[in-house]
């Protein structure tokens, strides 16, 4: 009997699957960087992992508090897993690169971005702003599976006059 017993935990342990799903890490270690001022992404430690937050012109003002923005057609959240590291300017370029190859991509289904514009001042001037970026309800698809971050840092960004 107990030789029965132990076979079937050892079938049944050893059947068990997981499935294929991973869910991402989203451990950016990089700064805020952009191309331009509205296409904004943080990179991993091996710039293999990308998170993309695509803005309109009129999300980065220059009046001093919050605005909360949709995550719609028009502003976007994007998270790649590319096959090599990028370099800084993968993003700026007007035709996107052939290389690295995109492994994985989720594009966000809904969420909130929260932008908070604070002035930079120097010796009594304006000399650019800071834009605290988080986003809230982050939910992405991976197929049959929902990712959703509640709260999720993305980050400051401050462009200098």
């Amino acid at each position: 009997m107990k030789k029965l017993t132990l076979l079937f935990l050892t079938i049944l342990l050893s059947s068990c699957n997981d499935g294929d799903f991973d869910v991402p890490s989203f451990e950016f270690t990089s700064a805020v960087e952009s191309c331009g001022e509205y296409v904004l992404y943080r990179k991993n430690s091996n710039s293999t992992e990308v998170l993309v937050l695509t803005l309109s012109p009129a999300n980065l003002g220059t009046i001093e508090g919050d605005e909360t923005v949709e995550i719609s057609t028009t502003s976007s959240v994007v998270y790649r897993i590319l096959e090599d590291g990028i370099d800084s300017d993968y993003f700026c370029q007007s035709i996107p690169p052939s290389t690295p190859k995109v492994v994985k991509e989720l594009i966000a289904d809904g969420g909130t971005i929260n932008i908070t514009t604070a002035e930079v001042i120097t010796n009594e001037v304006i000399t650019g702003y800071t834009y605290t970026i988080t986003i809230s309800d982050l939910l992405f698809f991976d197929a049959d599976e929902r990712i959703l971050f509640e709260s999720f840092d993305f980050g400051i960004l401050t462009i200098n006059l």
